[in-house]
């Protein structure tokens, strides 16, 4: 684990950035987009659970925590309407989030489109990014939904077989898209049904949950987390299932992985413990570091230094 703790600056070693910048130059970067990254246009997890538990009178005291919240709302109604009321909530507020943006998608989406990169995989169901690179980029982005239940294969076209290309990159949506209600992941349920195909249809088969272009990039590029925390279901369920059951991240010593979280209120010391604890959790040859701040800041940096090698590149190729 590279440590990026010795005090309170949030920011990655600067070994870790130049690694980082040289994959995105090369297109061999795949962020993992969650949550954070769409603040504070869309709500986080806790936000929104914390709404709906006001508004169902949930019981119980962990009324931040959303796959538990979903859950006890389908349980008294059905999940049909419990995904109609999420969808509800999200619609809403990026209704009030297009007052600001006038138009244009969030900047940390447009910032993620100027990298120009493959393929990015989500976590989020909104479709900030497909705008942001279609601003961006010449030609429109391929957008897959993950099919992690039998009614979603039967309703989807199969994954396309092309590998991802940066002049038209693919989006993956692994936890699900607004526009297919029923593939968002919310409840509890919904995560063991997740979890129980991924197991039944593993990334090596014909039909599998997960499609092979996404398993070469897990397994051949550098990876970066970006928007999410270490309380988040979604980041929980990644690191558990992507990573460690799959054994994917076998890299060697020139590969990173990358983490932005948004625990920015940890003190210095917590923070070294929770890197031990990925460091633990993850056993992975890989350098991992960690970016203790918000996304855009983080953002703000990686394209400042993207660019700047870009221009590097092109005085040399000059």
């Amino acid at each position: 684990m590279t440590s990026t703790v010795d005090d309170d600056r949030p920011s990655l070693r600067e070994e870790t950035w130049q690694l980082l910048v040289a994959s995105i130059l090369h297109g061999t970067c795949t962020p993992f987009l969650g949550a954070g990254v769409s603040v504070p246009h869309l709500p986080r997890g806790s936000e929104l659970a914390a709404t709906l538990a006001k508004e169902h009178e949930y019981p119980f005291a962990d009324d931040t925590n959303l796959a538990r919240v979903s859950q006890y709302i389908a349980s008294t109604r059905d999940s049909a309407f419990l995904k109609t009321l999420v969808l509800r909530h999200l619609e809403d507020r990026r209704k009030v989030a297009a007052q600001f943006l006038r138009g244009n998608p969030p900047e940390n989406h447009l910032m993620l489109a100027r990298l120009e990169l493959p393929l990015y995989i989500t976590t989020n169901y909104d479709d900030y990014l497909e705008e942001a690179i279609r601003r961006v980029r010449s030609a429109p982005p391929f957008v897959e939904i993950c099919r992690w239940s039998d009614r979603l294969v039967q309703e989807l076209d199969k994954y396309r077989k092309a590998e991802p290309v940066q002049e038209r990159p693919t989006i993956f949506h692994l936890h699900g898209h607004v526009s297919k209600p029923r593939s968002m992941l919310i409840t509890e349920d919904d995560y063991i049904d997740f979890t129980v195909s991924l197991s039944q249809r593993p990334m090596g088969k014909a039909d599998p949950i997960i499609p092979h272009f996404i398993r070469r990039a897990l397994g051949d590029t550098n990876l970066l987390f970006l928007g999410y925390s270490l309380e988040d279901w979604n980041f929980r369920v990644l690191m558990r299932h992507l990573i460690k059951q799959q054994k994917i991240l076998a890299y060697d010593r020139n590969s990173c992985l990358s983490i932005q979280l948004s625990d920015n209120n940890m003190s210095p010391h917590k923070r070294r413990l929770a890197e031990k604890f990925l460091e633990e959790y993850l056993r992975t040859s890989a350098a991992i570091d960690v970016y203790w701040g918000d996304a855009e800041g983080f953002l703000e940096e990686l394209l400042r230094r993207v660019e700047s090698g870009r221009r590097v590149n092109g005085d040399d190729a000059a």
